[in-house]
């Protein structure tokens, strides 16, 4: 069963109504903000989906939160006794971040405007939806789904989310949240559980060939399936074969100096003398010390406090860019190199990057947010843990936002 259907087989105009009783204030489409918040939530799913890193930290997390928290909650119960279903919610709302650190800030108002609810009511709505995730998700793990499994599970949900979601939601919803290459974004599955299959499927042939097969028809078949395996080895051999050539071609041109001389070597002396009196004349120079970037403390000082406020930004305005460009002026930035350091040692961090243009333009502030996004991708850095957003102050220089440390 998909989320789809498990989602439809619990939303109820009962449900809905105790949901709603929840809040003060009911305004507007409940049940058009509840599966707005569905979708846009399962979009972000499909997303962490397509990295190895991230579902395994997804899975991680439902674990955790699952045995922590809901225990003895469940989804169905939750339904007919409106204590418990006060008591998902409630715990929805307090794990939101840790599943969906994005969600609640970004895109709030967001389902406000597209459903006319309030924000009070539309986050009782969030929290419920971000407990059946969990649920439904950490049901499937006891099970016996593993991490590539849940991978291969979320992937094929993103064909139906598109026939399924309202084209304004897909058109408003899913692009601020920084998943408009959901659509066209190839989807790797993991092999594993191809592999797995397809040996199952061969030996299922084999033991039904065998049980109807006399002695030679079954050495025939074993040797098929011998041949099969050769057919899936003799590509991977001559991969790592050309790969060892490769290598061995790298290392005999790097080397080629100290193994065959060059006629560089012999003004060696010449070129070293040279530069000995250069530093010579320059040693009296007196060089100024470079200035701090004030990002670099607000930076600092963020990530050594006790707690995070997610009112706090930082304004980098050494990222700066030129007119209408959405090229950065200085890709040699501390600021970058601070960043990519911070991803590499700290898996929970995440940030939120704010492009801005001068002159209002939101295409160019948003392609500015994701030229520094896509620079730390190509980095090495997940772009999962990213976030690039269009901000409306009128400046030609980002901001970041730390979502998590």
């Amino acid at each position: 069963m998909t989320l789809f259907q498990k989602f439809d087989s619990v939303i109820s105009d009962e449900l809905i109504e105790e949901l709603k009783s929840l809040s003060d204030r009911n305004l507007g489409d409940t049940k058009g903000a509840i599966y707005a918040i569905f979708y846009t939530m399962l979009a972000g799913l499909i997303r962490r989906a397509n990295s190895d890193m991230s579902t395994g930290m997804l899975v991680n997390q439902i674990k955790k939160i699952n045995s922590r928290d809901y225990s003895e909650l469940d989804i169905e119960e939750a339904v007919t006794k409106q204590a418990n279903l006060k008591a998902l919610v409630d715990s929805g709302e307090k794990n939101m971040s840790q599943i969906f650190p994005s969600f609640k800030s970004q895109l709030m108002n967001l389902v406000v405007i597209h459903s006319g609810t309030s924000k009070a009511e539309s986050s009782k709505y969030a929290g419920f939806v971000n407990s059946f995730i969990i649920k439904v998700l950490s049901r499937k793990l006891e099970e016996g789904m593993d991490k590539h499994d849940l991978m291969n599970f979320l992937k094929e949900h993103r064909d139906p989310l598109f026939e399924n979601a309202p084209g304004s939601l897909v058109d408003k919803m899913i692009p601020a949240m920084g998943m408009h290459e959901l659509r066209t974004m190839k989807m790797t599955y993991a092999k594993k559980v191809e592999e797995k299959e397809r040996k199952e499927k061969v030996e299922a042939r084999i033991e039904e060939e065998i049980i109807e097969s006399t002695p030679e028809e079954v050495t025939e078949t074993s040797y098929e399936y011998e041949e099969e395996e050769k057919s899936y080895k003799v590509p991977l051999l001559i991969g790592l074969g050309v790969l060892l050539l490769a290598l061995l071609g790298y290392f005999l041109y790097e080397s080629r100096e100290e193994l065959f001389g060059s006629e560089e070597m012999s003004q060696s002396s010449v070129i070293e003398d040279e530069i000995l009196a250069e530093m010579d004349s320059t040693a009296n120079i007196v060089v100024e010390a470079p200035t701090i970037d004030p990002a670099l403390s607000a930076f600092g000082e963020i990530i050594d406090a006790p707690n995070l406020n997610n009112g706090d930004e930082i304004r980098v305005e050494s990222l700066s860019f030129a007119a209408d460009s959405v090229v950065l002026t200085n890709l040699s930035n501390p600021i970058i190199d601070t960043l990519l350091n911070q991803f590499k040692t700290n898996p929970r961090f995440q940030v939120q990057i704010k492009g801005h243009h001068s002159g209002g333009d939101t295409q160019v502030a948003i392609k500015r947010a994701f030229y520094l996004k896509r620079l730390l991708q190509s980095k090495g850095v997940d772009p999962i843990k990213i976030d690039a957003i269009s901000d409306p102050e009128k400046i030609d220089y980002l901001k970041l936002r730390i979502v998590s440390k």
